[in-house]
């Protein structure tokens, strides 16, 4: 079973939580300005969008094969630093740091999953561990959007990766692996890939779910061009 490594590097970003905020801010990147008072607004703008998203992860529940009216996404998400460009006497931050993924179920009037009615997901993991993930899904196309630090200072960046859930199917998407800097901060780069880690994943769900792992059919994530909106 072979997962395609896909891979990019984007810089960090502040308040990701709001693509369209994101967007106006990275072009003044160089020269950004904040005040006390936006950056409150953005912060509970980020908890409102966040209290409104289902957990993407049910691999604490029991979840049945998949009917037609559904499908079964199996994947994880790894976030650990990369140090290979830092410098001497930098120290790891706090591998408590929680990273919150975003993710949308998109239409093809939606391709962002922005709109009122379209279903949002959020995924929660520790830096430095992997999180899988067992998401049950109506079928159709979905949008790992960003991921960010939480709190009220979240720093993260665009990730802009698609995988489909299949009618009646289990599917493996892959691991989605962030490598962001030690000292996190707006401007610095990040680098992402998609890594088969299906031996580890499925070890770490068979457990409960052996059923469904033992079924699953490889279909990889892919980075969304970016001449998608």
């Amino acid at each position: 079973m072979s997962v395609p490594r896909e891979q990019a590097r984007r810089r960090l970003l502040t308040d990701v939580a709001q693509p369209g905020i994101v967007r106006s801010m990275t072009s003044c990147a160089r020269n950004p300005v904040w005040t006390p008072v936006l950056a409150v607004m953005l912060a509970f703008l980020s908890l409102g969008l966040t209290s409104c998203a289902s957990p993407l992860d049910l691999s604490h529940e029991q979840v049945a094969v998949p009917s037609p009216e559904w499908g079964v996404v199996i994947g994880s998400v790894l976030v650990r630093q990369d140090l290979s460009g830092s410098g001497p006497g930098v120290a790891p931050s706090d591998r408590s740091t929680l990273y919150e993924f975003d993710v949308v179920q998109t239409q093809p009037a939606d391709p962002n999953g922005e709109g009122a009615y379209a279903s949002r997901y959020h995924l929660e993991a520790m830096a430095g561990q992997e999180q899988p993930f067992l998401a049950r899904l109506r079928p159709g196309r979905y949008l790992v959007k960003n991921f960010h630090r939480t709190g009220m200072s979240g720093t993260g960046g665009d990730l802009n990766l698609v995988f489909e859930s299949q009618s009646g199917r289990v599917v493996y998407v892959g691991q989605v692996l962030v490598e962001v800097p030690p000292q996190l901060s707006h401007g610095k780069e990040y680098r992402f890939s998609i890594q088969d880690a299906h031996e580890t994943t499925f070890s770490a769900l068979a457990p409960h779910h052996g059923h469904l792992t033992q079924q699953a059919i490889t279909a990889p994530m892919q980075i969304r061009p970016p001449d998608i909106p």
